[in-house]
């Protein structure tokens, strides 16, 4: 008996698929709705130490730590009796078990397949190992140039006063025997000491933003924007500038770090407005999703485009301290400020001049608070 050309192209076109599913950097794991394996591609082979035949019709849960393997086929009634399905069409991460008995991270992705009036769930999986650890070195040299960031910024203090009290005496008893150029040098010592006193209170703020956190509560934006906008009443008042805002939202969180985040924000918006301009600021929220996205607007000097991806790095100026002061690091902890609380901040160019400095806060409540103007 031979092959009709279409059982034969049927047999190619098979025998393809089965060497595209073979090569493949993923694995790929069939099972029937009783969670008996059915396929088990090379790369499944390789994850988990198993041959195919060793675990083609066993159930799947047998590569499954507990609570997994407990949990699976329970899952799997539940899913088939009411529907519920946690991770079907979804990617989560998970834990594997190899042949070996070792466990170790994968992602997982789940597929419902109907083929011929069988329910069949395809799952896709990949070896997460090497990029955990990663991610875990990362996190350990995190800390500890948190901690020596920390050290350093806190035993430069001592010096820095012995500095900024010798340079005072010199002001106060020895600044008439100087002449011009010892003045001059005086008045330098003075002003570098003040901006590393700066740099020293930023690089601590920020060493401290990941351990050092605050106690979530229940706070109103707009009356927290307000108690900022009178403590910068001075310098609108001597630049003319304002500080307006739509309704704001009522937020659950760290309080005091959203208060920095907004000084930050706003006091730059101050600062780099050209001269002959009044500063004009505008604060406001909308809802989106889970995340209320707030959006501080100004009048100032505009960012090119092309610092959108670098402005938030620590150190990153983009113009002289002769120019415009500061210590570079502001910006950076607005976004470890929002990153916290796994929120995203960005850039964008206002409508006429300006620039638009957009995070998002995450939305335990809808309420409006009412403060606004």
């Amino acid at each position: 008996m031979t092959d009709t050309p279409n059982s034969a192209d049927q047999a190619s076109a098979a025998s393809v698929l089965q060497a595209i599913l073979d090569t493949t950097v993923d694995g790929l794991i069939t099972i029937d709705a009783r969670g008996r394996i059915i396929a088990f591609n090379k790369a499944c082979e390789r994850i988990f130490g198993y041959a195919a035949d060793e675990v083609r019709g066993r159930n799947v849960s047998c590569m499954m730590p507990e609570p997994y393997h407990d949990e699976h086929d329970g899952y799997l009634e539940r899913y088939h009796n009411g529907g519920e399905a946690r991770i079907i069409g979804k990617g989560r991460e998970v834990r594997g078990l190899r042949k070996d008995g070792s466990t170790f991270p994968l992602d997982l992705a789940v597929a419902k397949v109907e083929v011929d009036g069988h329910v069949l769930y395809s799952g896709i999986v990949r070896d997460i190992t090497e990029r955990k650890q990663a991610e875990a070195k990362i996190l350990l040299q995190n800390e500890e140039l948190g901690r020596f960031a920390f050290m350093a910024s806190h035993d430069l203090k001592e010096p820095l006063r012995s500095i900024e009290a010798f340079a005072e005496i010199l002001s106060l008893d020895y600044a008439d025997k100087l002449d011009a150029e010892g003045q001059n040098y005086l008045e330098i010592l003075m002003s570098s000491a003040s901006r590393l006193r700066a740099v020293v209170n930023d690089v601590l703020e920020y060493s401290r933003l990941d351990t050092d956190l605050g106690s979530a509560e229940e706070f109103d934006a707009g009356k927290v924007l307000k108690q900022l906008r009178d403590e910068l009443r001075d310098q609108l008042e001597q630049t003319g500038g304002q500080v307006t805002m739509e309704e704001l939202p009522v937020l659950r969180g760290d309080r005091v770090r959203f208060y920095r985040l907004l000084q930050n924000l706003i006091s730059n918006a101050l600062k780099y407005c050209p001269p002959e301009r009044q500063p004009e600021v505008h604060v406001s929220a909308a809802l989106h999703n889970d995340f209320w996205q707030f959006r501080v607007q100004d009048n100032g000097i505009g960012i090119d485009p092309e610092y959108y991806s670098v402005i938030f790095e620590m150190f990153k100026r983009l113009h002289t301290r002769d120019t415009y002061s500061g210590t570079g690091i502001g910006l950076a902890i607005c976004r470890r400020i929002v990153e916290n609380w796994e929120g995203e901040i960005w850039i964008e160019a206002a409508p006429e001049n300006g620039s638009v400095f957009c995070f998002t806060f995450p939305a335990t409540t809808g309420m409006i608070s009412g403060e606004g103007t």
